[in-house]
């Protein structure tokens, strides 16, 4: 039964290097696009499902800060009825969906100015 597993594995491992010797000779093909016509249809297709997202995470954002903030309240009326920790994970999670809709645009930010300047897959040469 192990002589089988390490037969497996070993043809796995000649058939990767196969696949790999076989794309570096032509790095044009194996990555087929160019890198600012991926930037620019990653920007198209992403920036409305972005503002979308974007919408949605300051609507919850904003209701669960006002839940938290409610839970905090009630606290503070009541201690023993109602746990401080409520009212801290509801803030905490608010935090977090409100600064999701900046954290997302500078990654997209981030990958289209990467992939559009940066990258010149022509200066890999085997």
């Amino acid at each position: 039964m192990k002589n089988v597993r390490l037969t497996n594995l070993w043809v796995q491992g000649l058939m990767m290097a196969a696949v790999v010797a076989a794309a570096l000779p032509v790095p044009d093909i194996a990555w087929a696009q160019l890198s600012t016509s991926v930037a620019n249809s990653q920007q198209q297709v992403f920036n409305p499902l972005l503002s979308a997202l974007s919408y949605g995470c300051y609507t919850i954002g904003g209701f669960l800060g006002i839940a938290g903030i409610m839970k905090l309240r009630q606290h503070a009326e009541n201690p023993t009825n109602a746990p401080l920790t409520h009212g801290i994970g509801r803030v905490a999670a608010a935090a977090g969906f409100l600064a999701l809709p900046s954290v997302m645009g500078m990654l997209n930010s981030t990958s289209n100015t990467t992939l559009s300047g940066g990258a010149n897959f022509r200066a890999f040469n085997f």
